[in-house]
């Protein structure tokens, strides 16, 4: 079962350095993301100015048209053809208009979704911190306990062969007991066989009464290694204790060093400061009056100094006069020790008590059983062989009573321990089941969240190259811009009758179809995961 813990735990170390390697990798991937975004968002912020400025002038253009309108239908009795024909103009116009309206209302929000690319990044870069540093908090945690159980599984195996040792020698001793019963009870026999006067029932009854103190001994003598071990246990804790209390001891003792060569520094240079104010008080009374204003200062200062350092030095005092040398839970620790071992003195103290009269008790036992152990061959002695028989047969029959009473106690144990070790076991599988669920669940998250971030950024350069391939047009378009202009004058008069007064050209007919509702100004950043184009 160790052996199987401490290979659970190195497992699971393993797979958290993975865990902990795959989300540091993912921090990068984040990082990366959001300098992309930010170097995006500040190409695009001119851009997102222009449309503004751009839906501005068309909202007011879109309201003329919409004030003409109205000023035609009021006198849509009265209006000749060509009236009613810029009527439906300026009513097609307004439906392009709202239409990309929608349009322009899309791109805001999706601006708006945008512009919180890089903050969605630092706080999942700050979630992810958090969960690296609580994976490596428990990792810590993981290796301490691979420790305690490399430290638990040498302690065990000690104890297992201090143990083995000790059933060497009761076995040994028991061996012993063996021999000598089997030569008492051979006495027994030999008086049984000897001497047959007294009475079965009260023989029995006297050797169950006797048979009884034995087993009181013996129970006292195991009470007796019960409480022998518990002071071997006390004495071990007073022991750590002890050390431990050394240590702060020895603490507090470097902390006195270190404040008593302090002192002696503090005293050292306030001396040299006494010295150099003397001095400076000589310059004083003897400098010029240009001088004696530079001299004052530097009294000032040296006394400044001076009064820091006395200062410095009292508290130095009042901390080795009071015996403050170590922080307050260090003060407060020694105290517990203390208390500790002064507890542990006391039930030394009263297990030794317990030890002595429980010895009392048995060397007075001992005698009474060596008394018993007389007047049991005496009244032995006194048995017929039929008596003898009887009385061996009855304790016969409750001795094999009590080993089948035993046998089934002890296959009931048996049993109970087996389920206890089964679902010790179950229960451990799942816990380990969980934990890997839980990692490879994580794994594959940041795996995903990895792969989704390369996609952005992916979409983010092409964003880059198609906003730079847009500039190359524009810079085109503004080349051939000069001969439009001189092409589109000749149109009036070739390919018609001119334009009518309300109808605009084709710019502002684009920019009335922008946006006429309030538009916010929004140079923040644009969410491209969500509309990446």
């Amino acid at each position: 079962s160790s052996e199987l813990g401490l290979l659970q735990a190195q497992q699971k170390i393993r797979e958290l350095s993975v865990t902990i390697r795959m989300k540091e990798e993912l921090i990068k991937e984040l990082v990366k993301t959001g300098k992309d975004a930010q170097a995006l968002n500040k190409q695009y912020s001119h851009k997102i100015t222009a449309l503004e400025n751009e839906a501005v002038q068309a909202r007011q253009e879109l309201q003329e048209a919409q004030r003409q309108l109205q000023e035609l239908e009021k006198q849509e009795r009265e209006i000749s053809a060509t009236d009613k024909t810029r009527a439906q103009e300026c009513r097609r116009k307004i439906a392009a208009a709202q239409s990309k309206v929608q349009v322009l209302s899309q791109r805001q929000r999706d601006t708006a979704r945008l512009a919180n690319l890089p903050a969605q990044s630092e706080r999942r870069v700050l979630e992810l911190e958090r969960s690296v540093q609580s994976m490596r908090q428990q990792q810590e945690q993981l290796q301490r306990r691979l420790r305690e159980e490399s430290q638990q599984k040498r302690r065990l195996e000690t104890e297992m062969q201090r143990r083995t040792h000790r059933v060497k020698e009761l076995e040994l001793k028991n061996e012993q007991q063996q021999k000598i019963l089997r030569i008492k009870t051979e006495e027994i026999a030999a008086f049984q066989r000897q001497r047959r006067r007294a009475k079965i029932e009260e023989q029995k009854r006297w050797l169950d009464e006797e048979m009884e103190r034995v087993l009181e001994q013996r129970r006292g003598l195991e009470e007796l290694e019960g409480e022998l071990t518990k002071r071997e246990e006390i004495l071990a804790k007073k022991e750590a204790l002890l050390q431990e209390r050394s240590s702060l001891e020895t603490k507090r003792l470097r902390s006195s060093q270190a404040l008593s060569k302090d002192l002696v520094l503090l005293t050292g240079r306030i001396e040299a400061l006494e010295h150099e104010l003397s001095e400076r008080n000589g310059l004083l009374r003897s400098s010029s009056a240009q001088d004696s204003q530079q001299i004052r200062q530097e009294i000032s200062n040296l006394r400044q100094e001076k009064d820091s350092l006395l200062k410095q030095r009292v508290e130095l005092d009042d901390k080795l006069r009071q015996g403050n040398l170590l922080s307050p839970e260090e003060e407060r620790t020694l105290f517990q020790f203390d208390e500790a071992i002064e507890a542990l003195d006391a039930a030394i103290e009263y297990k030794n008590e317990a030890i002595t009269q429980r010895q009392r008790q048995l060397r007075a036992s001992a005698s009474m059983l060596s008394q018993w152990e007389m007047n049991l061959m005496a009244k032995l002695s006194y048995l017929s062989a039929s008596e003898t028989r009887a009385l061996l047969c009855k304790y016969f029959d409750k001795v094999v009573s009590l080993r089948e009473e035993e046998r089934k106690l002890q296959l009931a144990l048996a049993e109970l321990e087996m389920q206890l070790d089964e679902q010790q076991r179950l229960v451990q599988w799942l816990e380990n089941a969980l934990d890997r669920t839980q990692l490879d669940t994580d794994r594959r998250l940041t795996q995903q969240q990895k792969e989704h971030e390369r996609s952005v950024q992916l979409l983010l350069q092409q964003c880059r190259e198609e906003t730079s391939l847009v500039e190359e047009l524009r810079l085109r378009a503004a080349g051939d811009a000069p001969t439009n202009r001189v092409v589109q004058p000749g149109l009036g008069s070739w390919g018609g009758p001119a334009a009518l007064p309300v109808v605009k050209s084709r710019r502002e007919s684009r920019r009335s179809s922008l946006n006429v509702g309030p538009l916010v100004s929004n140079n923040a950043f644009i969410d491209v995961r969500k509309n990446p184009v």
